[in-house]
């Protein structure tokens, strides 16, 4: 005759695995997402700067300094940004050279607000920079 011993803990083992993956995976979680905004932001900022950059060397002329803006303004309504919070340079804080063979650098900074409500580390803000070369065989029409 063998007893048998009852114990109190039957069947804790898969609860302290749930309760025990809970407190590693939802931290890493809030994290990630935490995180997304600043790349969202991120890549906007590259490809407000190429395009920007792209739209001058096309049109290189006064105008084509609100052209870009104008383009950079867009692109933040389509992803979503709000345009106040982009900060958009051309060359530095000088006019580009708009002659053949020059090279135009644009500098487009965004404000990312308030990252996460679970994490407050504040506002941050990305940047990026692109520089193209104008044609330096380009007909001046």
């Amino acid at each position: 005759m063998s007893k048998r011993v009852m114990s109190s803990e039957r069947g804790a083992s898969p609860l302290e695995l749930a309760m025990g993956l809970m407190l590693i995976v939802v931290p890493v979680a809030v994290m990630v997402l935490s995180v997304a905004p600043v790349l969202e932001h991120h890549n906007f900022a590259r490809r407000a700067a190429a395009e920007a950059a792209r739209t001058l060397v096309l049109n290189p002329t006064e105008s084509g300094y609100l052209h870009a803006r104008n383009l950079v303004r867009t692109l933040a309504v389509g992803h979503n940004i709000d345009p106040g919070l982009i900060d958009v340079r051309f060359c530095g804080e000088d006019l580009c050279s708009l002659e053949r063979g020059g090279v135009v650098t644009v500098e487009v900074v965004v404000g990312v607000p308030e990252v996460s409500a679970f994490l407050p580390i504040g506002d941050m803000t990305v940047t990026a920079i692109h520089a193209e070369q104008i044609d330096p065989y380009r007909s001046r029409s």
